[in-house]
This record gives structure tokens, C-alpha cells and sequence, in this order.
């Protein structure tokens, strides 16, 4: 299945972008958009009342999406590895079942999640098409990471450990052997990582044309890169049209600055994919499929 995510900091229209496209393609093809952003507009964007289930956004042709907040993607997690975390972490610590609810908490936890939910979302056959919108940052990639580094670095003591200990558990309660979750969630980081460097996804990294958004860009660009991950397209968006009033200075000064940040970024990605400053609001389906027409040559 064909996965389309949009990447980049706080502000720069990644919402716009992903919901413009979805509205476009989901014409003809079965779409879900789906955001996990921690203050998500997409609801707002789309017009509609959304939840963390995937349901048919109404007067829209053939577009699914889901808006999970941060709450939801704790449950979710809580449901599908609490008991497991629980488990492998009473195997060789005196804890108590509330440690779930601590790690269910712990920073980047509920991003990393939403990687799973996408892999087990695209994995599936319910959708022609997923178009995610990413939240600001790759931590929970860089977590993933560790995560996966670490269970193919455990000590052979502590394996020897849990072995034993897992085989004692399974004589007595008839459970099986710790180091089989571990394995399986090894395998689950690789499998979402093969996912995200698959062909089948395109990384569109969206910003707008500004030092410090510059200087973010190419920040996530390279540690998406170090990850194996690469970028299929950059999106500069928020454009000012040079043409509109030459001879106001505050104007002319802002394009200037916006010009020479484009050339940087040409200089770096190539031919950078340009949204100019709109003169509408891009919400509801009328106004995103104005947008999309500055989106569809490039995709």
C-alpha cells in the first residue's frame, strides 16, 4: 500500500497539505488521512467532528481519516503492550501492574505507538491510500532506534537470565519465554523501519521560507537520512508573490528574504516544490481542492 507522510516543525502548513492532497486523491481512490499531532486542527480543517477510529468524513467522495490525540494513543498502547511490558519487566524486577500506566507516560512513548498503528494501518487492506501528518519532530524515530538497538544488544547474562527465568515461569503458570516478546518486538521495530524506507512511502518535508525553518529542515532531513530514511520531495510553502507590490519596502525586504532562503534550498534539494500565500482559507473540501492544484504536479 501506497504511504504519503508530511514532515516538518510547528506552523508551516503540514496539515493543509496532507488533508489538500487526501481530498484530491480520495476523487478516485479509497484515502485515509490520519493525524497524531498533539493539538490537532484536522477536524477544524476538514469541517467535521473527528475521533481516533477511522470513519467516513461526510461530503467528501471516498476520504477516511482519524484524529488521535495524545490520551488515545496511551490507551491504545496500554491495550497492545501493557500487559507484555508488564510481564517482560516482572520477569526480573520486584514491580508492581501500575507500571504500565508510568511507562504508558513516559516521553516519546505515544509518537513512537503511532509507528505501529501506521505499520499495522498500512499493512492492512482496508485503503488504497494512507496519508499521514506527522507530529513536529522524529524523536519517536530516534527512540525506535534505541529500541530496537538495545534488544539486539542484551547481555548475554541478562538473556541467560530471562531464559531461565521464562522457562521456570512457563512450568509454572504455563506462560512462555520473555525473550520470545523481546524477539517479536526486535522483528516489530524492524518490520516499521523496513516500513518507512519501503518505495511504497513518500516523505514530503514541509516548511516554510524562513531562516529558523530552514535550519530545521535540513536538521530533520539528515537525521531521517542516518536512519536510512530518505526524503522524496521538499515543500516550501507560504510563498509571497514578488510581483504583487515592488515598491513597498516592508514587502519587498520580506520577499528578498524569502527568495535567498529558496535558493538555499535549491541549492540542497534541487527543484523545491513552491506553495505560494494564498488568498483563501484552504478548509473544507471546496477550499482544499483549491489547494491540492499547487500539490498535484509533484505527486
Amino acid at each position: 500500500m501506497r504511504l504519503i507522510s508530511f514532515w516538518g516543525k510547528g506552523g508551516v502548513g503540514k496539515t493543509t497539505c496532507a488533508a489538500a492532497l487526501a481530498t484530491n486523491l480520495s476523487e478516485e481512490k479509497s484515502v485515509l488521512l490520519i493525524t497524531n499531532d498533539p493539538t490537532p486542527t484536522l477536524s477544524d480543517i476538514l469541517e467535521t467532528n473527528l475521533s481516533a477510529e477511522p470513519s467516513k468524513v461526510p461530503g467528501y467522495t471516498n476520504l477516511y481519516a482519524a484524529e488521535i490525540d495524545e490520551e488515545a494513543v496511551i490507551d491504545m498502547w496500554k491495550s497492545r503492550f501493557g500487559e507484555e511490558v508488564y510481564y517482560i519487566l516482572s520477569s526480573f524486577l520486584p514491580v508492581e501492574r501500575d507500571i504500565i500506566d508510568y511507562i504508558a507516560r513516559a516521553p516519546g512513548i505515544s509518537d513512537q505507538f503511532m509507528l505501529y498503528v501506521i505499520y499495522e494501518l498500512w499493512r492492512s487492506d482496508r485503503y488504497d491510500l494512507i496519508i499521514w501528518d506527522t507530529p513536529a519532530s522524529s524523536g519517536s524515530l530516534r527512540l525506535l532506534r534505541l529500541e530496537r538497538e538495545m534488544y539486539s544488544h542484551l547481555s548475554d547474562a541478562v538473556k541467560m537470565y530471562l531464559r531461565l527465568k521464562g522457562f521456570l515461569n512457563k512450568i509454572r503458570r504455563g506462560e512462555g519465554d520473555p525473550l520470545t516478546l523481546i524477539n517479536e518486538w526486535k522483528l516489530l521495530a524492524e518490520n516499521i523501519f523496513a516500513m518507512l524506507s519501503n518505495p511504497d512511502h513518500e516523505l514530503n518535508l514541509v516548511t516554510i521560507p524562513e531562516k529558523m525553518a530552514f535550519q530545521v529542515t535540513n536538521r530533520l532531513h539528515s537525521e531521517l537520512r542516518e536512519m536510512g530514511i530518505n526524503t522524496s520531495r521538499v515543500i516550501v510553502n507560504m510563498v509571497l508573490d514578488p510581483n504583487v507590490c515592488k515598491s513597498c519596502d516592508p514587502w519587498a525586504r520580506k520577499v528578498y528574504s524569502q527568495q535567498e532562503i529558496l535558493k538555499r534550498f535549491n541549492r540542497i534539494y534541487g527543484n523545491v516544490l513552491v506553495i505560494p500565500n494564498v488568498s483563501f482559507e484552504p478548509i473544507g473540501r471546496e477550499g482544499l481542492l483549491r489547494f491540492s492544484r499547487f500539490l498535484l504536479e509533484s505527486f
